[in-house]
């Protein structure tokens, strides 16, 4: 072969090698994009699996997060009409007294009461033989009574009383000065009318306070209330209704205005909020949605607070605004409007052991977010532990350096070893609990720092529940009147006071001390005050026709 054929067949060869390396780039680019393709479909396939099992676990699947539920299946549709078929067994004996009776968590034994409650009324039915039968059938003689024998306890209920109450007030004349025909001698008695909550209204205190716990605490709006009073021969509309709710509300401003000063004394505050729909504002219709944001004083606290205030966002400005200048240490769920007042921030496990529970397969005891979430529950165990035990706050110290802090260290071993889609379920919760891990751990060396924003969330609940009847607040009063009411209820509940006893009681005083209330008088009306009356204390026992007794004869 001549030189020139070689170059030729050179040239060829070349112009082949660079074409064939053209299409193997080519290939590879476009290998590399359906590599990226396939990754990024099986990802969305990942994320739409998830979002459906999330999906079936919440309409079908046990809603409580406890440990002992993680792998026990999805419940049957007939399991939950079927309830009462299935939980009834009429083998089981009728509870007797004892067993109604309140039992203590430590030792679960009863607390030796002798009867379901302390003030409760008892009537004593006793039997008797009539007069002709009390004849000794032995030698003939009349039987008297020897003894009384027990035969059992029912529980009675007798509906409510409903009344008007009109009060008058005797007139006095000298019967001389009429008699000699000079201008008589008119005397009244001393007016001593409660001060009423409305002017003029209709309304007396122990109606605006059964109102404010029915609606608040066993979450019945206004419009049921509406119908009920219908059903019982008295028109009051539900306009009413709500103006004399808000009118109630207004003059608790300044026990709240106090409760936040005693707040501010406490070293921990737990706070949280939830959403809340407001129909107006200003007038006009809105679409916006509130908040309804909650501050509760901690654990140890010395004084048992819950403050309820509304705002139409959730934003920095208004945490800033609720917790001023206060410099102790504020525990919350982690979102990014707290964390720039003067005081030290601390997270909740509870809400980054959600986020990992969430992501555990129905079945799978061995994946990571599983594992996570039993060496957090194990972490909590021993915290319950040292509550029960009333362990000191250097014994609390001491017992999470060795038992709680190696625990959460293996948490975040687990979590270092993850790297899941960002916007996976997974990769929120690894994202979460990176972002979250200082605030999540200052707990560790703060004993009166709890491991979890709990109380907080169980603070909230209680709104939540009653919003689910109500809906929505009409105006911004309206929610306000509600954060309010909200605010003496829950507080007087963490008091143990009885709730319509309280509010009984301050909406009786409050009226009565004007505008102008002293530090004193608002002092002793604070839940905690030892000079509140019994009624305030005792369980509800007769409370209405008690108080109105009481005005009567004042």
């Amino acid at each position: 072969m001549t030189r020139e054929e070689l170059q030729k067949a050179y040239l060829e060869m070349s112009e082949k090698y660079s074409l064939l390396e053209n299409k193997n780039t080519a290939l590879e680019k476009e290998n590399a994009d359906l590599k990226k393709q396939n990754e990024d479909k099986d990802l969305r396939i990942e994320h739409l699996t998830e979002l459906v099992l999330k999906r079936n676990k919440m309409l079908f699947g046990q809603k409580s997060e406890k440990s002992k539920y993680l792998c026990e299946g999805q419940l049957t549709i007939e399991g939950t009409f079927n309830e009462a078929e299935e939980q009834c067994n009429p083998n089981v004996p009728e509870p007797t007294v004892e067993a109604v009776e309140k039992k203590s968590k430590k030792t679960g034994q009863h607390r030796g009461r002798k009867e379901i409650r302390a003030d409760l009324e008892t009537k004593k039915i006793l039997y008797k033989l009539p007069e002709n039968q009390r004849v000794c059938n032995v030698c003939g003689d009349t039987l008297v009574p020897y003894t009384e024998e027990y035969i059992t306890t029912r529980i009675a209920v007798i509906p409510e009383q409903v009344y008007k109450v009109e009060y008058y007030r005797e007139v006095y004349k000298c019967p001389n000065c009429d008699k000699n025909g000079e201008k008589a001698n008119i005397v009244k008695a001393e007016n001593q009318t409660p001060a009423p909550v409305v002017k003029k209204g209709l309304a007396d205190a122990s109606l605006i306070a059964d109102i404010m716990q029915r609606k608040y605490q066993l979450g019945e709006p206004l419009y049921r209330q509406e119908q009920y009073w219908k059903q019982r021969g008295i028109y009051l509309n539900r306009t009413s209704l709500a103006n004399w709710v808000i009118m109630g509300a207004k003059l608790f401003e300044p026990l709240i205005r106090m409760l936040w000063r005693y707040s501010y004394e406490e070293p921990v505050l737990n706070a949280d909020e939830t959403p809340t729909r407001v129909l107006k504002t200003n007038g006009r219709p809105t679409k916006k949605k509130g908040q309804m944001w909650i501050v509760c004083t901690g654990a140890a606290a010395s004084r048992l607070i819950a403050i309820y205030t509304y705002r139409d966002n959730r934003k920095k400005v208004t945490a800033e605004e609720l917790l001023g200048d206060y410099t102790g240490v504020v525990q919350t769920d982690g979102m990014q409007s707290y964390g720039s007042g003067k005081y030290e921030h601390a997270g909740c496990w509870a809400h980054a052991r959600r986020k990992f529970f969430d992501c555990i397969p129905e079945g799978d005891t061995s994946c990571a977010s599983a594992r996570i979430v039993a060496l957090i529950d194990k972490a909590a165990t021993h915290e319950r532990n040292a509550r029960e035990k009333n362990y000191s706050p250097q014994q609390i110290l001491e017992m999470r350096q060795k038992k709680v802090k190696p625990l959460l260290d293996q948490v975040y071993s687990i979590i270092d070893t993850l790297n899941p889609a960002k916007k996976s379920a997974l990769g929120e919760a690894v994202t979460y609990a990176r972002n979250q891990k200082d605030k999540l751990m200052f707990f560790i060396d703060r004993p009166e720092v709890e491991m979890t924003n709990n109380l907080a969330e169980r603070t909230v609940k209680p709104y939540v529940i009653a919003r689910k009847n109500f809906l929505f607040s009409d105006t911004e009063k309206g929610a306000d009147a509600s954060a309010a009411v909200m605010t003496i209820i829950e507080t007087a509940k963490r008091n143990d006071l009885d709730v319509y006893g309280y509010l009984l009681y301050l909406l009786t005083v409050l009226p009565e001390w004007g505008n102008e209330l002293s530090d004193e008088q608002i002092n002793s009306a604070m839940p905690w005050s030892t000079s509140l009356p019994d009624y305030c204390r005792q369980t509800y026992s007769e409370i209405q026709l008690q108080t109105v007794s009481d005005t009567n004869n004042r």
